[in-house]
């Protein structure tokens, strides 16, 4: 079935790239949403139809300002009005396939809608701002580790390594003499870094390591052997509330449907069937863990 915006996105996209640009960017007054802007057949066209529509539309089109938009979408809202008219004429509107769109399209919308305006009314900046005063010591940046390293190309010499300091042979002399890693001239010290700065397979070993401990293996990556040592290990404090506010915000949301559902199951009668409808078995019960 062909896709009807795809073919409205495309005129459109078509309209925009042939429209010149004003030269410099003027403040127009926002124009209110009753205005009256075309009538097709005695059909009128508002503003407010236009801002929806611009809404819609894919990024890099809605970001634009409503005066660069406003003359093709009215064009796409009268194209549009036109063929909804032709649509009734030849009673669409009753074909099941299209009754069955809309059923979905309207439980679709009454879902979120409802969803939406729980979370509107209970995630407000206060709310947000309590949450993250309750929570930000567990909101840690994440930690930093101090380690140094010591690169070669094969296994074998990465364990002919690590005997050498299991027998007491210093870390950082080691590095100078064997790395082949660009921290050589350091001992082998990198700093500190997060754990998402390092390839994960370097980063898993470092990071599981206590202060003072050397890897009991040696680590691969795509650039040879490591052998690890942790020098120290520094806590990050928790981050701003600016850095995390969308995070908390949308796990707040999440928190709240997931209840918002439990709730709304735990007052209805909700009766399964299997694909020939018969009674479906009651789900398992989760095991404890």
């Amino acid at each position: 079935m062909t896709r009807f915006p795809s073919l409205c996105a495309l005129a459109l996209g078509l309209a925009l790239a042939a429209m010149p640009l004003p030269a410099v960017a003027q403040t127009v007054p926002a124009p209110d949403d009753s205005i009256v802007v075309a009538r097709v057949d005695g059909h009128e066209i508002r503003v407010g139809d236009v801002r929806d529509a611009i809404r819609s539309l894919p990024e890099q089109y809605s970001n634009l300002p409503m005066e660069t938009l406003f003359t093709a979408m009215v064009d796409q809202l009268i194209d549009r009005q036109l063929m909804v008219v032709r649509a009734r004429a030849l009673n669409l509107s009753d074909d099941p396939e299209v009754k069955r769109t809309l059923r979905q399209l309207e439980a679709r919308v009454l879902e979120q809608t409802y969803l939406r305006r729980i979370v509107e009314g209970r995630v407000t900046e206060e709310a947000v701002r309590r949450r993250y005063e309750r929570d930000k010591d567990t909101l840690s940046g994440g930690k930093k580790v101090r380690a140094r390293h010591i690169l070669v190309k094969t296994r074998d010499e990465a364990l002919d390594l690590l005997r050498e300091i299991s027998r007491g042979k210093d870390f950082a002399a080691l590095a100078q003499e064997k790395s082949i890693g660009p921290s050589k001239a350091q001992g082998g010290d990198l700093g500190f870094f997060t754990r998402e700065a390092m390839l994960p397979a370097f980063s898993n070993v470092a990071f599981s390591l206590k202060k003072g401990e050397v890897s009991r293996a040696p680590v691969q990556t795509q650039y040879g052997w490591h052998v690890i040592k942790v020098e120290d290990i520094q806590e990050a404090g928790p981050p701003p509330l600016d850095a995390v506010k969308d995070e908390l915000r949308a796990k707040m949301g999440d928190e709240l449907v997931e209840a918002e559902i439990k709730r709304l199951r735990g007052d209805a009668k909700v009766q399964r069937f299997t694909m020939d409808g018969k009674p479906a078995p009651a789900p398992a019960a989760p095991r404890p863990r």
